[in-house]
């Protein structure tokens, strides 16, 4: 309903949306699967465009679909209105999931309202929001469910993949990507037993990238780039998931020694990534030292949130310091039971995404969908009180 008037007049309000747009209106006018160049910009060169086509597909299929009955303007509008709604589902029902084994059966209903209250969260997934943001955070929100799956094997698979959609899709995420292989590192080293769930983690990481790259990735990206699943990535994480298989099948017995062991294998993951590709090591992107200080410093969403007022960052920060709160607290009172480890590496995960606002605003939306466990949590606790309330 908010959105109806700019659904009506197709009012797609953000470049990338636009860009995303002329994207699969390429593709479905005949461009080539791993042509990703835009030949609209510079022409008659044509301008790389560093995604893949992943994101691409679900607004294809919605145009193609409703195209004999809506025509040709109407299907664009129509799939540009739903298609964010789709990753908006598959975020809700990763939380629900989440919520169901964190907290309580019948704790899905309240975190996936609560996800309806992130406000820089609930924008990516808005009608008309077509680029790959909504993707990104479902893939995020997933990463949480099988961080707190019980199923060991099921839970690193989970993980695994979510990662590799993550990474295939663009690598704004990539700092969370790197966040969940240390959570699930970090639960190995807690339980001996987690083993299997880093086994399926490694072996699924390695393998999603891999079958990402080969599908998806474009012709410019299969040069050696920095800010897309090239090959600088995809060796990392054959690396990284390798050494992670290696040290799953080690009998280590001693905790200390499990944590060391997988410090080690994390700097040499680090070491290669540094060794083989260093034109990579700094900002990704590859701006000049003009460009950086001309443009990139001024964009609002790039600057520290403490750089903006505090009408931004009180709504921003309201929920990932509550859902911060909550986790803290659920993990206390998990403390002598079997979720303690899940409990501990969601609310190391919700603090990770709080300090990433000291580095850029434009983490608020990951920041606020990763609260969302912790609020449900203490909202869950506080409900029984409320309803026993003589005010209520």
């Amino acid at each position: 309903v908010i959105r109806w008037n700019a659904i009506l007049r197709f009012g797609l309000g953000d470049t990338d949306d636009n860009m995303r747009m002329a994207q699969v209106r390429a593709l479905l006018s005949g461009q080539g699967w791993y042509d990703l160049r835009q030949y609209k910009l510079d022409p008659p060169f044509g301008a790389n465009i560093h995604w893949t086509r992943l994101v691409d597909l679900p607004i294809a299929g919605l145009i193609l679909a409703s195209r004999p009955f809506l025509g040709g303007f109407g299907a664009e509008k129509f799939a540009a209105a739903v298609a964010p709604l789709i990753p908006l589902g598959v975020a809700m029902f990763g939380l629900a999931v989440s919520a169901r084994r964190l907290i309580a059966p019948h704790a899905f209903a309240l975190a996936c309202a609560l996800l309806l209250c992130g406000q820089a969260a609930l924008n990516m997934f808005a009608p008309l929001r077509i680029d790959h943001h909504g993707w990104q955070l479902a893939s995020l929100a997933w990463t949480v469910a099988g961080l707190a799956d019980p199923r060991r094997t099921r839970g690193g698979l989970t993980v695994g993949l979510a990662s590799a959609v993550s990474l295939t899709i663009g690598l704004e995420l990539l700092p969370y990507v790197a966040m969940g292989a240390a959570a699930i590192a970090l639960r190995w080293c807690w339980d001996r037993g987690d083993a299997r769930r880093l086994t399926a983690y490694g072996t699924s990481l390695a393998a999603g990238c891999g079958f990402g790259y080969i599908v998806f990735a474009s012709y410019a990206n299969r040069l050696p780039v920095c800010d897309a699943l090239s090959p600088v990535w995809l060796s990392v994480a054959l690396v990284g998931g390798g050494l992670l298989v290696l040290l799953s099948r080690l009998p280590i017995e001693r905790a200390w020694l499990r944590v060391v062991l997988g410090t080690f294998a994390g700097a040499i993951t680090v070491a290669f990534y540094v060794t083989a590709w260093p034109h990579c090591v700094g900002m990704l992107e590859g701006l000049s030292p003009e460009l950086k200080q001309k443009w990139f410093s001024h964009v609002r969403e790039a600057r520290p949130l403490y750089t903006h007022g505090w009408r931004v960052a009180v709504p921003l920060l309201a929920m990932p310091v509550m859902g911060l709160a909550g986790a803290a607290w659920a993990t206390w009172n998990a403390r002598r039971t079997p979720l303690f480890a899940a409990w501990a590496v969601v609310a190391l995960f919700t603090l990770f995404a709080c300090l990433m606002l000291l580095w850029q605003t434009r983490a608020g939306a990951s920041a606020q969908l990763l609260s969302v466990p912790g609020a449900a949590a203490l909202g869950w606790a506080l409900l029984p009180r409320v309803r026993g309330s003589g005010l209520m």
